[in-house]
C-alpha cells in the first residue's frame, strides 16, 4: 500500500490538460501494438509515424530507429526499448493447435504465462496480418473431474495451447502461420480516468512514447550543442541485442537509458563501461502483469526531465500533428451466414441479473409473426401451434461476470461472481462496468503479492476493479455504483472455417438456433403446442427457468445449450467427448438431467430420417430443462459440441450450429 500511496502521490502532483487526452489516445495506440522481441516492425513503423516532418530518421541492420540532428562533439544519446516480452509458434500439432516457447528475459512474475491462459491472441503471420486465435483452458463444467492438485495449480508454458480453429496442421498453414511467428494477446490495452493507460508491456512503452514526445515538442530542428541521437532498440527483452548492436557502433559522451526499474541495472554493455549512463524510467502499477499501468502526464514530465537534462527547447507541442496509420490488418472480423446472427448477439453485454440487453436483441431477431411476452422475472417467451404434444423450447439469455459490491476510499470497487468460473481467466484482464452512462473501462486488479502468488486461483475478495481514479468520489463520478455489471471485454471473431470464438457463446449459440429455427417452421401447419422462450439467471441458479415451470407444464422441455465437449487437448479424455464438426449433441446426461433411452431413440430415428448428424454424449453441468422434469416434463438438452466453457475463448463450430437449428424445427414439427 506504502508503494501504492507514493504511485497516486506522484500523479496528483501532475496535473492533467487537455493535450493529456491526445497523449492518452497516441499511448493507447503504441501499448495495443503487437512487438514481440525481433518482431518490433509494428511497432517501429507506428513510433516512426508520429515524428515532425524535420525528423531524418534510419534503420540499422538490426532493426533500431534513431534521430540525430546538431553535430560534433559531446555525442548524448537518448534510448528506448521498442519491444516486449512474448511467445513464439515452436510447433504446429497434428491436430492444427500451436505450442509456444517464452523467449526473452526472465520474469519475476509467477503468474506470467497464466495470465495468457484462456485468452484471445493474435498471431502475426509472415504477411503481416494478424490472425486470430485463443490459447485453451480446462473448461469450468468439468472441473470436479480434475485433482484438487491440479486445479490449484499454476499455469505455466507447458499449459499453452493455441487453438486458431484448424482441425489440422495444413488448415494451419493455409492461414498462413509458421513457425517462429509471434503471438501475444489481443486485449492488450484500457484506457482509464486520469489519463492512466493499463495493458501489455506499459512501463517500457511508455519509455518510447516519451522520446516521441521530446522530438514532437521541439517547435523545429534544433541546434545543439554537440550531437544528441534518440534511439529505439529492438530485442531489449533478448539479451539487449539492438543495444549491443548500437554500442558496437557508436560511442557516445554520456546516454540516458528509459527502461523499467526492475531491470534498468542488467542492461548496461560492456562497451560502454566508461560511459556515464543515467537510468530513468517512469513509475508503473502492477508491473510485469497484463495491466500495467502509467500515466501519460508521467510521460510527460519524464519529456521535460529529458529536455532540462540534455538542453533541448520545448515548444507546446501542437505543430505537425496528423492521424496515425491504419493498425495492422485482421483476419476474421467478418461475419455471414449463421454467425451474422450470432455476432450481434455475442457483442451484447448481459451478465447474469442484467439480462435487459440481450432480451431487447433477441426482440429485433424474432420473425415478425413472434408475438413474445415478457413475464415479472424478464423471461421472454412465445407460444404457438395447436393441440398435439406441449413442447418446450429454451434458452437462456444471461452470461457469467461479476457484479460491484460497493466502493472503497482509494477508488477501487469489490466485486462478487455471477456464476460459476476459473477467476485466474480474468484476473490482471480489462473490464466494462455498465452503468447508467454507458461502459466504463476498468482493470481486474491483480491478486496481492501477485509476483509470488502460491496457487492458480485468486481469492474472490481479493479482485478488485481499479479504474485510474484515487477516490470513491471519482469513481462515482464515472457513474459506477453497486449493483452494476462487470465484465471482460468480447468480440465475436471468426477462426479458420468453419469455427468462431466469443465471450457467451453459452448460451448465445443457443439463441441463435431457436432463431433459426423459428424461421423453418410455419406456425399454422404445426401439429405440437410449442412455446419458445429465453430465460434469465441460468448461470446463477437457473431462477429464471425455475419460474416459468411454475406455470407451465410441457411434455418435453428441450435446453438449448452448450455441450461442454472434451475436444481439446487439456481436458479429461473420457467423458464428454463430441468432437466439433460432427453435428449437434443429445445431451442424454449431466449433473440435473436424464433422458429416457425411448426419447433418445425416437430423436436419433427422426434425426437419421432427415440425415442430420446427431452425437449422443453425457457431459457435466446442468440446464434449465430440468427446472420442469418435476412438472412431469421429459427434459432433454440440446446442444452444439463447445470448447473452453464459462472463458472468453469458446468456440463453436458453424456446422454444429445449423445442423443443431434443422434439429430443433424437425422436432417442432415431427416429435
Amino acid at each position: 500500500m506504502k508503494r501504492l500511496a507514493a504511485f497516486i502521490w506522484l500523479f496528483l502532483l501532475l496535473p492533467q490538460t487537455a493535450s493529456c487526452q491526445v497523449l492518452q489516445e497516441r499511448f493507447h495506440r503504441l501499448v495495443d501494438t503487437q512487438g514481440v522481441s525481433g518482431y518490433e516492425t509494428d511497432v517501429r513503423e507506428l513510433v516512426r509515424a508520429q515524428f515532425p516532418a524535420w525528423a531524418r530518421s534510419q534503420v540499422d541492420t538490426i532493426g533500431n530507429l534513431s534521430v540525430s540532428f546538431g553535430h560534433g562533439a559531446p555525442h548524448t544519446m537518448l534510448i528506448a526499448a521498442l519491444d516486449e516480452n512474448g511467445y513464439v509458434v515452436s510447433r504446429i500439432t497434428d491436430d492444427g493447435y500451436l505450442r509456444l516457447h517464452r523467449h526473452g528475459s526472465a520474469s519475476n512474475n509467477i503468474l506470467r504465462d497464466q495470465f495468457m491462459v484462456g485468452q484471445p491472441v493474435l498471431v502475426r503471420g509472415a504477411s503481416g496480418r494478424l490472425i486470430s486465435g485463443v490459447t485453451a483452458t480446462p473448461s469450468l463444467h468439468l472441473r470436479r473431474l480434475l485433482n484438487p492438485a491440479e486445479v490449484a495449480r499454476i499455469r505455466d508454458i507447458g499449459d499453452l495451447w493455441v487453438d486458431v480453429g484448424a482441425a489440422n496442421a495444413a488448415a494451419v498453414a493455409q492461414l498462413g502461420i509458421r513457425v517462429l511467428d509471434p503471438v501475444n494477446l489481443r486485449e492488450r490495452a484500457q484506457s482509464l480516468a486520469n489519463g492512466r493507460v493499463a495493458g501489455v508491456n506499459t512501463q517500457l512503452r511508455a519509455g518510447a512514447q516519451a522520446l516521441v514526445e521530446l522530438l514532437r515538442a521541439m517547435p523545429g530542428e534544433p541546434t545543439p550543442t554537440g550531437t544528441i541521437t534518440l534511439v529505439w532498440t529492438v530485442q531489449s527483452q533478448f539479451n539487449e541485442r539492438g543495444l549491443a548492436r548500437l554500442a558496437q557502433a557508436v560511442h557516445p559522451a554520456r546516454a540516458f537509458v528509459i527502461g523499467a526499474a526492475v531491470t534498468a541495472p542488467k542492461a548496461a554493455p560492456a562497451e560502454w563501461s566508461d560511459v556515464p549512463i543515467v537510468w530513468k524510467s517512469v513509475p508503473a502499477l502492477f508491473e510485469s502483469t497484463t495491466v500495467e499501468v502509467v500515466d501519460v502526464a508521467q510521460i510527460t514530465a519524464l519529456t521535460r526531465e529529458l529536455a532540462a537534462e540534455t538542453g533541448l527547447t520545448m515548444g507546446d507541442g501542437s505543430a505537425d500533428v496528423k492521424p496515425l496509420p491504419a493498425p495492422p490488418p485482421r483476419i476474421g472480423q467478418n461475419a455471414s451466414g449463421p454467425f451474422a446472427i450470432l455476432k450481434p448477439l455475442i457483442e451484447t453485454y448481459g451478465v447474469s441479473g442484467h439480462e435487459a440487453p440481450v432480451r431487447e436483441v433477441v426482440r429485433k431477431l424474432l420473425p415478425p409473426w413472434a408475438q413474445p411476452v415478457e413475464d415479472e422475472q424478464g423471461n421472454l417467451s412465445l407460444s404457438f401451434g395447436q393441440g398435439g404434444k406441449e413442447l418446450l423450447f429454451i434458452a437462456h439469455l444471461d452470461e457469467t461476470g461479476f457484479e460491484v459490491t460497493g466502493l472503497r476510499a482509494d477508488g477501487m470497487a469489490a466485486i462478487r461472481d455471477q456464476g460459476g468460473m476459473y477467476l485466474s481467466l480474468y484476473e490482471a484482464q480489462p473490464v466494462w462496468v455498465h452503468t447508467a452512462k454507458g461502459k466504463v473501462p476498468a482493470v481486474i486488479a491483480p491478486r496481492p503479492h501477485y509476483a509470488t502468488a502460491t496457487g492458480a486461483q485468486p481469492d474472490m475478495a481479493n479482485l478488485l476493479l481499479y479504474f485510474g481514479t484515487d477516490s470513491a468520489a471519482e469513481t462515482q463520478a464515472l457513474g459506477v455504483a453497486a449493483g452494476q455489471a462487470a465484465s471482460v471485454r468480447k468480440q465475436f471473431v471468426e477462426l479458420a472455417a468453419p469455427r468462431a470464438t466469443g465471450r457467451s457463446m453459452d448460451d448465445r449459440a443457443g439463441i441463435t438456433a431457436l432463431l433459426m429455427a423459428l424461421k423453418m417452421v410455419d406456425p399454422a401447419t404445426l401439429k405440437n403446442r410449442i412455446t419458445v422462450a429465453f430465460s434469465v439467471g441460468e448461470e446463477n441458479g437457473y431462477s429464471g427457468a425455475r419460474a416459468m415451470a411454475k406455470r407451465l407444464h410441457p411434455q418435453y422441455a428441450f435446453a438449448i445449450d452448450t455441450f461442454v465437449s472434451t475436444d481439446t487437448p487439456n481436458d479429461p479424455q473420457y467423458l464428454a467427448h463430441a468432437p466439433l464438426g460432427h453435428g449437434p449433441v443429445l445431451r442424454g446426461m449431466d449433473n440435473l438431467i436424464l433422458t429416457p433411452a425411448a426419447t433418445i431413440d425416437r430423436i436419433t430415428q427422426l434425426a437419421q430420417t432427415a440425415k442430420i448428424p446427431l452425437q449422443i454424449g453425457v457431459t457435466q453441468g446442468g440446464v434449465d430443462s430440468f427446472a420442469f422434469s418435476a412438472g412431469g416434463a421429459i427434459d432433454v438438452g440440446l446442444s452444439w459440441p463447445g470448447r473452453y466453457s464459462h472463458s472468453s475463448v469458446e468456440i463453436i463450430d458453424q456446422r454444429d450450429l445449423v445442423k443443431l437449428s434443422e434439429l430443433i424445427a424437425l422436432l417442432m414439427r415431427q416429435l
